[in-house]
């Protein structure tokens, strides 16, 4: 993405937003504030951003600062800990009055969460490595409960997004995928983990609707229409036999090294329908080769709805479960740093996606 992209893409908010945030970029993305106004992420892409401000409807940019995010009133106390006790930390990522991430010395990352959604559960629910050993997750080394901090050791290796970027593309990679959605629908799912449902992932397309509508000054008159249809399609799901779901598994969930795979960031883990991770992974891949990144989507595509079919999975299922992840991505991307043209990119292949034409054809068989 050139500067001149990632300059334009906040022309496309309601005034409020566009003017006030035209001569003061980069910005990567934007949020609707529970307390008024927006708050807005400053940055480029591909770094760690973590500088928040908060735009007040009269137009007035403020910065935000972690160790005053009153959501995250632990952060003070844990960042204190940690220098007293001469660790180095780095914060990497912020997300304001939700979490944050850091980096502990040389060799460990922790993550500051607001609420304790099953946690440590979820974590702990693969903390084995899958049957072969092939996949693992990263090593949990402390659960702080009073403060919600979860430590866990640095993983090795390059996640498939970053090999992506710099142009590398190998057939392992569809290897790696493929065994990580074998490796969870195979394991044992039971009522420890939370559950996801259809019912639950309308409710979220609902809401990304609602702020996609907000916070675009010309929405796209078509994509309602197609958010509706997806919405349709995901009531009329008949209920099947759940499985463990990573629930947001994407490229930049798998690490790869030479001796293992690595599955990231178990935070979401639940119960949920067989086609969702596969549904999520390959509306990534149809991403990521729109975003012209090295990706054969296609062929990853077919193969994966082979592997579920075999599995007794009907293709009308991972044809919704992917439209809906796509649904999302169009939503969530309307407030995010982007290339001028990728929303329309994307509202064209949710339509062919949905109608199983154009290069959709014949995915899902």
């Amino acid at each position: 993405m050139n500067s001149q992209d990632s300059d334009l893409w906040t022309q496309h908010l309601i005034p409020e937003l566009a003017n006030a945030l035209e001569s003061t970029g980069p910005w990567l993305r934007v949020e609707e504030s529970r307390k008024g106004g927006w708050y807005c992420l400053h940055g480029q892409s591909g770094e760690n951003a973590t500088k928040w401000y908060h735009l007040s409807e009269k137009g007035k940019l403020k910065e935000q600062h972690p160790l005053e995010d009153r959501r995250l009133p632990a952060l003070s106390s844990v960042i204190n800990h940690w220098i007293t006790n001469g660790i180095s930390v780095e914060l990497l990522a912020w997300r304001l009055g939700s979490r944050a991430i850091f980096r502990l010395g040389d060799n460990c990352f922790a993550k500051v969460f607001r609420k304790n959604r099953q946690v440590l559960e979820r974590w702990q629910y693969l903390s084995k490595k899958s049957p072969d050993n092939s996949i693992s997750i990263p090593e949990i080394t402390q659960w702080d409960h009073k403060n919600l901090v979860l430590t866990v050791k640095e993983a090795q290796g390059k996640s498939l997004n970053e090999l992506w970027k710099s142009g590398q593309w190998d057939s392992t990679h569809i290897d790696s995928i493929v065994d990580i959605l074998s490796w969870l629908a195979k394991s044992e799912a039971d009522n420890t983990l939370p559950t996801h449902s259809a019912k639950d992932e309308i409710k979220i397309l609902q809401k990304r609707d609602e702020v996609f509508h907000r916070i675009l000054a010309a929405p796209p008159t078509g994509v309602k229409r197609l958010v509706d249809t997806v919405i349709e399609r995901l009531k009329s799901l008949n209920e099947i036999p759940p499985v463990v779901c990573h629930r947001d598994f994407h490229d930049k969930q798998v690490l790869i090294s030479e001796s293992t795979v690595t599955l990231l960031d178990l935070d979401l883990l639940a119960i949920s329908d067989p086609a969702l991770d596969a549904g999520n992974i390959i509306a990534h891949l149809r991403l990521r080769s729109l975003q012209g990144l090295p990706v054969p989507w296609l062929e990853c595509a077919s193969r994966i709805s082979n592997m579920l079919a075999q599995s007794g999975i009907p293709s009308e299922r991972l044809k919704t479960w992917t439209a809906s992840t796509f649904a999302r991505l169009l939503l969530i991307y309307s407030r995010r740093q982007r290339p001028s043209d990728l929303l329309q990119k994307i509202e064209e292949d949710l339509e062919e996606l949905l109608m199983g034409t154009g290069k959709w054809q014949g995915v899902f068989k």
